[in-house]
C-alpha cells in the first residue's frame, strides 16, 4: 500500500478513528486541550494532503461515482 491513493486513504482512516474517539471523549468532557490541539493538527495534515492529492486527479467525476457521494468499485482499479 504505497500508492498515493493508499497513503491518503490511510490518513483518512486515521482521522476517522481519531474523530470517533474525540466525539466520545468530548461528550464526556474527557478530552484535554492538548488532545484538542493534536486532533486539530491531524485534521489539518489530512486537509493539506487531500488538497494536494486533488491536484493530481483528473478534472470531472470519476467512473463509479454516485450522486449520494458513495463510490462503487471500478473494474481493474487496484486501489478499490
Amino acid at each position: 500500500m504505497s500508492s498515493p491513493h493508499a497513503e491518503i486513504a490511510i490518513l483518512a482512516r486515521r482521522c476517522e478513528w481519531l474523530m470517533s474517539d474525540a466525539a466520545f471523549a468530548l461528550g464526556w468532557r474527557r478530552y484535554s486541550s492538548a488532545q484538542c490541539r493534536d486532533a486539530a493538527a491531524a485534521l489539518e495534515e489530512f486537509a493539506t494532503a487531500l488538497r494536494q492529492h486533488a491536484e493530481t486527479l483528473p478534472a470531472g467525476e470519476l467512473p463509479g461515482h454516485e450522486p449520494n457521494g458513495r463510490t462503487t468499485p471500478v473494474e481493474g482499479d487496484g486501489d478499490a
